[in-house]
């Protein structure tokens, strides 16, 4: 039964893994689309995959996670032919190699996003610098894309604002309208704002002075946050690793040599 189990595993695993054909590929052209239920689609198709920049569709991510879940499974059935391990523990190798590749996802999601708050610090400090020169707050968020700042999701969002700038679009109108399609609320409400300068009386260095400031005070105080957080890590450090060692090459020897000295 395990053999069947291994070999059926492999052979899915083999076939799943396949690049389809042209005819393949263009029979799947002129068949009729299926349409998921709206909530397995909000499952499968969700902002983090967009967001990881990872590349992967919605059918890659699938097909990744169940050949991933067919190979760890027959993994472990095959070493349950040499090692008795049981039929939970090959479901388990199965399931974490099904989980595998959404965990991936997730992680790379997070870091892209841990990136663009960086990112926006960046794009705010380069803006701020080249309007104080005396450039255009429009050219100066041009000449940004064009270079970018470091973030993906960042620069992914001004250089789609500047091809509709481009265009003819409003600048900022459209970045507002991009930031909010990538969960990127610190780049919209600085593009609402500037948005909203000319209107409201304000010069563009001035909204943008006002941003900086604010992000340098969010620095500050997420710095000092972690900062704070430090003594209670090395603590834990002292208390798990050196306290141990220390009893037992130190504090234990010198007790049991007072005790042999006391019944010597």
């Amino acid at each position: 039964m395990g053999t069947l189990l291994v070999a059926t595993s492999f052979a899915a695993a083999v076939l799943a893994s396949r690049p389809r054909s042209a005819v393949g590929k263009r029979l799947a052209q002129l068949a009729p689309r299926a349409q998921l239920p709206q909530r397995l689609g909000s499952v499968l198709i969700n902002r983090e995959l967009a967001e990881s920049g990872l590349g992967w569709t919605a059918v890659e991510l699938v097909r990744a996670k169940i050949v991933l879940g067919l190979v760890a499974a027959a993994a472990a059935a095959a070493i349950a032919l040499i090692v008795p391990v049981g039929f939970f523990v090959v479901a388990a190798a199965g399931y974490a190699g099904f989980i595998a590749p959404t965990l991936r996802v997730e992680r790379v999601a997070a870091f892209r996003r841990a990136e663009a708050d960086d990112a926006v610090v960046a794009l705010v400090e380069w803006a701020e610098a080249l309007v104080a020169s005396g450039r255009p707050i429009e050219s100066a968020f041009v000449a940004i894309a064009e270079r970018g700042v470091g973030g993906l999701l960042i620069d992914r969002a001004i250089a789609a604002a500047a091809r509709s700038y481009t265009l003819g679009a409003p600048l900022f109108g459209a970045l507002a309208r991009e930031a909010a399609a990538a969960r990127l609320s610190t780049l919209a409400l600085l593009a609402n704002d500037l948005e909203r300068a000319r209107d409201l009386g304000r010069g563009a260095l001035v909204v943008l002075r006002d941003h900086r400031d604010r992000l340098r005070a969010s620095e500050r105080a997420r710095s000092l946050d972690a900062a704070g957080r430090v003594e209670g890590r090395l603590m834990l450090v002292l208390v798990l690793c050196y306290l141990p060692a220390l009893m037992l090459l130190v504090v234990i020897p010198l007790f049991l040599g007072l005790l042999d000295g006391l019944f010597a």
